[in-house]
């Protein structure tokens, strides 16, 4: 299948991060150029999508004054954010993957 070069940028939180066909030079967020396959954007979007989803479970239960099984279930959001940096890693440009060891984001 043929890849794509796609632009990425990671805004954890409820927008955890954005996909692009196109680099917009006025935002000041953008942060990786990858090459990917419609496949392997499907993977990263649903990482994102994770990430989203229990940054806000989080956010909830740190509104919760008191202490349920649930508050105590140990979440993946760190895991997730990992292998979000690892996917962009393998996919990225060469530039892209030297921005990354470079600023110690990938060892």
């Amino acid at each position: 299948m043929e890849k794509k070069t796609y632009y990425v940028s990671i805004d954890l939180g409820p927008y955890a991060g954005e996909i692009r066909d196109q680099p917009d030079p006025t935002d000041p967020v953008f942060d990786f150029e990858i090459q990917a396959t419609s496949e392997e954007i499907q993977k990263l979007e649903h990482l994102f999508s994770e990430i989203a989803e229990e940054d806000y479970d989080t956010f909830i239960q740190a509104h919760l004054p008191y202490r349920t099984e649930e508050r105590m279930e140990e979440h993946n959001y760190d895991d997730r954010i990992k292998a979000v940096y690892q996917l962009i890693y393998h996919l990225g440009t060469k530039e892209t993957k030297k921005r990354m060891k470079e600023s110690g984001m990938i060892i």
